[in-house]
C-alpha cells in the first residue's frame, strides 16, 4: 500500500511538472532540482533592454515591473542563451558590444576598500566573495565564468566594484563572460567610452505558470 502511495505521488509530480509553462517572451531553462537552486525544475528568464543604459536600481526595477527578479545563469547552455539574447537586443540598437546586469553582488563583508580584508578569506575567493539575492539558481558555474583578469575589484570614490554584468566584448577572453562592476553607474565612470562595459539592461527571472 505504501509503495502504491509513493508511486502515485511521483506520477503526480511528473504530471504537474509537465504543466509548468513560462510566460510569453521568457526563455525556459530546465534544471535539475537541487538544494543549491531551491529545488527548481523550470526557471523562466527574459532579457530586458530599455532605451537607455541602466544602473543596478533601474535594472531591478525593470524586472519588478515585469513580475520577475534579477537573475543569472546556472550552466553553460544558459550562459550562451543569455549571451545570444543580449546580442540580439544589442543588434536592434545597432550595437555589437555591451553588457547587462545579472543577479550577484559582493557579500557585505567583502564590499569594502580595506585591502587587508579583500586579500584574506573569504573575500580573496570569488566563489565566496559574491552571493545572489534570488535562490532559484545554483551559482557555482557562474562564479567560475569570469572574464580575463576579473573580478577586478576597482575602487571609485567610496565604492568598490560589487555588482555583476554579462558582457559581449570585442575581446575574445572577455566575450560572453562575467565582470564585476560599480553598481550605481550605467557606464563605468573610469572608462566612460568603453561601450562594452555599458549596462544596457537586465536578465530577469521568475517561476513558471501552472497551466
Amino acid at each position: 500500500m505504501q509503495k502504491l502511495i509513493i508511486s502515485a505521488f511521483i506520477v503526480a509530480l511528473v504530471a504537474g511538472d509537465c504543466n509548468l509553462q513560462c510566460p510569453s517572451g521568457y526563455m525556459s531553462f530546465k534544471r535539475t532540482p537541487t538544494a543549491a537552486n531551491g529545488r527548481t525544475s523550470l526557471w523562466c528568464v527574459k532579457v530586458i533592454l530599455p532605451d537607455e543604459p541602466v544602473n543596478i536600481t533601474s535594472a531591478k526595477a525593470l524586472c519588478k515591473q515585469d513580475g520577475s527578479v534579477l537573475t543569472t545563469f546556472e550552466n553553460e547552455d544558459e550562459r550562451l542563451q543569455l549571451a545570444d539574447a543580449l546580442i540580439a537586443g544589442l543588434k536592434e540598437k545597432q550595437r555589437t558590444v555591451g553588457a547587462m546586469f545579472l543577479d550577484g553582488h559582493r557579500t557585505s563583508q567583502c564590499e569594502t576598500q580595506d585591502m587587508s580584508v579583500l586579500k584574506a578569506a573569504p573575500c580573496n575567493n570569488p566563489a565566496t566573495a559574491f552571493e545572489t539575492d534570488d535562490k532559484h539558481t545554483d551559482t557555482t558555474f557562474m562564479l567560475q565564468s569570469w572574464a580575463h583578469t576579473e573580478p577586478g575589484g576597482t575602487f571609485y570614490e567610496k565604492e568598490i566594484e560589487s555588482c555583476i554584468q554579462l558582457g559581449i566584448s570585442q575581446f575574445e577572453r572577455r566575450d560572453k563572460k562575467i565582470n564585476d562592476i560599480l553598481c550605481n553607474y550605467a557606464k563605468s565612470p573610469t572608462k566612460v567610452t568603453a561601450s562594452d562595459l555599458w549596462n544596457f539592461g537586465a536578465a530577469c527571472g521568475r517561476l513558471p505558470d501552472f497551466q
